[in-house]
């Protein structure tokens, strides 16, 4: 049985299948390894590894105080929301969820079913999360935040559209620019419902077939989405490079620097901060400080001065959480 960790989770005995690594290391194969000695922890944590795929059949499991319990983890998470917000903050974002969701859910299922992109659907989905955002940007985020297995999917699409819609209003951009990101970050990867479900779903550690798959995502998307007449060139380049690095190692076009479009790259940190914070029923999420020192100290990974305006117009003093 597989499960993925935090990098300061190692201990010895662990049996390391694979890790996920920021920078240039992440494109080189991976040979799993028993961790026999304390200096092995050591060279991890010095590493640019972000997280860490053990397998607790072959090795030891993490310290059982540090695992998450279901029973307690969404009452725990719900305390945590009211002590930061406001409890009409907090009914204001679940609304604007519940509200969305079958704009969301006809654009997934049209994409999966149809192969088809229902732009019209997307559309007044990102008109509903613009108002929301304007005043409660944080609450939306954060309740955004705890996914459950059959919401994966959708809450991904609306949270990584809701940080895109904030972001892009705090870096001085216009409303008409802040709704094509907005657009961009709910289609990011609609490329992925063209792929078969018991890839979307496996637990453990995908093949090198199926990661090719994967990496096809961004392409299939860019397809789904090009297919609507007139639809912005911004939101295609986020289908299509929100997956590529700034040092060229990333998928599928293996770009670097600004030839990567200026919307890809923002597309590329709300990516990320949202999959790094996201919670499940199962498993816990790394905490807002966590992420975004893993974000910070993967180098290649982002385009350096936008990851920083999004730390200090976002997190620091900003609307997360």
């Amino acid at each position: 049985m597989q499960k993925r960790i935090r990098v300061n989770q190692l201990r010895v005995g662990m049996y390391v299948e694979d890790v996920e690594i920021g920078g240039k290391a992440g494109a080189q194969r991976f040979t799993p390894f028993l961790i026999s000695s304390p200096s092995q922890v050591e060279r991890m944590m010095a590493s640019h590894v972000m997280t860490v795929v053990i397998d607790i059949v072959k090795g030891v499991d993490i310290h059982p105080s540090t695992r998450f319990l279901a029973a307690s983890g969404r009452a725990g998470f719900d305390a945590k929301l009211l002590a930061m917000f406001a409890a009409s903050d907090i009914r204001q974002a679940r609304q604007c969820i519940e509200e969305t969701k079958p704009h969301i859910r006809r654009v997934l299922a049209d994409a999966r079913i149809k192969a088809s992109f229902d732009s019209e659907a997307a559309s007044s989905a990102v008109e509903r999360i613009m108002s929301t955002a304007f005043n409660n940007a944080g609450a939306l985020i954060a309740v955004a935040k705890l996914k459950e297995k059959d919401e994966v999917t959708f809450l991904h699409s609306l949270a990584v559209s809701a940080l895109m819609i904030t972001f892009g209003r705090f870096l001085g951009h216009r409303e008409e620019d802040v709704r094509v990101f907005g657009l961009g970050g709910l289609v990011h990867d609609l490329g992925k419902m063209a792929l078969p479900d018991a890839i979307l779903t496996k637990s453990g550690k995908l093949t090198a077939e199926e990661m090719d798959l994967v990496r096809r995502h961004p392409q299939l998307g860019y397809e789904l989405v090009s297919s609507v007449e007139h639809t912005p060139r911004e939101v295609l380049d986020i289908c299509r490079y929100h997956h590529e690095k700034y040092d060229g190692t990333g998928y599928l076009g293996r770009l670097a620097g600004k030839t990567i479009p200026y919307s890809a790259r923002i597309a590329a940190i709300c990516d990320v901060y949202d999959a790094l914070t996201t919670i499940r029923p199962y498993k816990q999420a790394f905490s807002q400080a966590e992420a975004i020192n893993m974000m910070m100290t993967s180098p290649g990974h982002f385009d350096s001065h936008l990851l920083s305006a999004f730390v200090s117009k976002m997190v620091i003093g900003g609307p997360l959480r």
